[in-house]
C-alpha cells in the first residue's frame, strides 16, 4: 500500500530529511485530506478531480487505519466510466522528453528529477505534491531494511529457494541506483527519491493522487483502470471501470497484468507483471487474493534433460467466495510439480514451519526494544518484523494449497 503517512511515528521510521515546509492539510479528524492536492491540480485548465473523491482514512481519526482514496460518504455514486482524477503533464515528475509509454519502465533522469523536486521543497512548482512524498517513511520495502531485517528474511526464504530472490531486492539500491545511475552513495535525498520511486512511480511517471489508491485484484474490489499519457505533454487519467458507491474505497491494481488477472490483454500497456514476491520486494506488503505465485524447485546445476529434472511452475491461489478455502488454480495441469517437486514442496513448507516454532525465542535476539532504537542494523525494526511474519505466513498458506492440489491430482492419478 503506497500511502503511509504519520507511519513514521508509529512505526518509528525515519522520514526524508527536509526542511521545515507548510504542514499538511487534515480534515476534522485529524487525517491527511490531500485538500492542497486537489486544489492544484483543478486550478490547471487540464485538471480534473471528482468532486466525490475523498483522500482520508478508512476509519476516519483511527491513525492505525489504512490512508487511501474513496467516495465520499455523503457524496454521489461514481459511476462507471467516470473520470476519477485527470493530471496534467506539468504536474506529474516524469524523465522529460525521454518518457516512452510503452517502452520504458525505468528511468535515471526520472529519479534525478525527483531528488531535484524533494530538493526544492516548498520552492518546487510541485509543492503540493511534493510537500505529502516528503511525509512519507523510509524502511518499508526489504531493500531498505536493516542488515538484520535483510539476513532474516534471507534466512526465511531459505537463502535463495523461495521468492523474491535475493538478486531482486537485497542489492537493488546499489546495483541499480549507485552503479547504474552513477548516484552517490552518500545522498540521503537522492536514496530517499531511488525508494521513492521504486514503490510509487506508474512505469518512470510520479502521479499525485493516483498513487495514494490502495492495491487489490479482487474482482469485487478492483474499480478503476489507469491510462498513462500517450506521449510527453499529455495528462494521465484515472478512469472508474465500475459504479463505485458512496463509502466505498477506490483500488488501483499494482499487478493488473500478471497471470491471475482477468486482465484484457489489450488493456496490458504497463509493466505491471508483476506477482505476490515481487509486490513484497518493491511496496512491502503482502497483497489480498488472488494471489500470482512461481516456485522453482530445480537446482542450478541440474540437467534440464535429465528425468527427474523439475523446472520452475507458476500457479494462481485464490479464495473460494463459498466455502472461504484456499485453492491453488493451475493454467494447464500438465505444469503441475511430479513426485520430486512435491517432496521438495514439503520440504520448504517444514523448515517455514520450523522457523514459526522459534518465533518467541527469536524475537528476543532481532528485534529492538524500546531502549535500543538506534539504526546500526545489530536489531531489526517492528516493522522488518511483523512483515517478515506476514510473508512468512502467505508462504506457507501457498506452498500448502500447492501440496493440497498436487496431492488430490496424484490420489486421481493412482486410481
Amino acid at each position: 500500500m503506497r500511502a503511509w503517512s504519520r507511519f513514521c511515528v508509529l512505526f518509528s521510521f525515519f522520514c526524508i530529511p527536509a526542511s521545515a515546509s507548510t504542514p499538511l492539510p487534515t480534515d476534522e479528524h485529524g487525517d491527511y485530506n490531500g485538500s492542497d492536492l486537489i486544489e492544484w491540480i483543478k486550478s490547471h485548465p487540464e485538471g480534473d478531480v471528482h468532486p466525490s473523491l475523498r483522500i482520508g482514512r478508512e476509519r476516519p481519526g483511527d491513525p492505525t487505519s489504512i490512508l487511501g482514496l474513496f467516495v465520499s460518504s455523503d457524496g454521489d455514486a461514481i459511476e462507471k466510466g467516470d473520470v476519477i482524477a485527470q493530471i496534467p503533464w506539468s504536474h506529474l515528475i516524469h524523465p522529460d522528453a525521454k518518457y516512452d509509454k510503452r517502452r520504458k519502465f525505468f528511468s535515471c533522469r526520472a529519479i534525478y528529477n525527483l531528488a531535484k523536486e524533494l530538493r526544492l521543497g516548498e520552492r518546487s512548482r510541485r509543492a503540493p505534491y511534493v510537500r505529502y512524498l516528503l511525509t512519507q517513511p523510509r524502511g518499508i520495502m526489504p531493500g531498505e531494511w536493516t542488515a538484520a531485517g535483510k539476513e532474516f528474511l534471507a534466512e526465511v526464504l531459505g537463502r535463495g529457494e523461495l521468492p523474491p530472490y535475493e538478486e531482486t531486492w537485497r542489492e537493488t539500491f546499489e546495483e541499480t541506483w549507485i552503479e547504474g545511475c552513477s548516484a552517490d552513495e552518500d545522498d540521503e535525498i537522492g536514496r530517499a527519491a531511488f525508494w521513492l520511486a521504486t514503490s510509487r512511480d506508474e512505469d518512470t511517471l510520479m502521479v499525485p493522487v493516483y498513487d495514494m489508491a490502495n492495491h487489490s485484484n479482487d474482482p469485487r474490489r478492483l474499480n478503476t483502470r489507469s491510462f498513462k499519457p500517450d506521449a510527453a505533454g499529455d495528462p494521465f487519467r484515472l478512469v472508474a471501470s465500475a459504479r463505485i458507491p458512496p463509502g466505498e474505497q477506490i483500488f488501483n491494481s499494482y499487478n493488473r497484468c500478471n497471470q491471475c488477472s482477468d486482465v484484457d490483454e489489450k488493456s496490458c500497456d504497463t509493466f505491471s507483471h508483476s506477482r505476490t514476491p515481487d509486490l513484497f520486494a518493491n511496496f512491502g506488503f503482502v497483497e489480498d487474493h488472488p494471489q500470482n505465485w512461481e516456485f522453482d524447485p530445480s537446482d542450478d546445476d541440474e540437467d534440464s534433460s535429465d528425468d527427474d529434472y523439475e523446472a520452475e511452475f507458476e500457479f494462481c491461489l485464490e479464495r473460494d467466495p463459498e466455502s472461504g478455502e484456499l485453492e491453488a488454480l493451475w493454467e494447464d495441469e500438465d505444469e503441475l510439480p511430479g513426485g520430486r517437486g512435491v517432496a521438495w514442496l514439503r520440504t520448504q513448507y517444514q523448515r517455514l514451519a520450523k522457523i514459526f516454532g522459534d518465533k518467541e525465542k527469536l524475537e528476543g535476539e532481532l528485534v529492538r526494544g524500546g531502549d535500543d532504537e538506534g539504526d546500526d542494523g545489530e536489531r531489526m525494526t517492528r516493522w522488518e518484523w511483523e512483515s517478515i511474519w506476514r510473508y512468512h505466513g502467505a508462504l506457507s498458506q501457498a506452498l500448502d494449497a500447492v501440496i493440497q492440489s498436487t496431492s488430490k491430482e496424484l490420489e486421481w492419478d493412482e486410481l
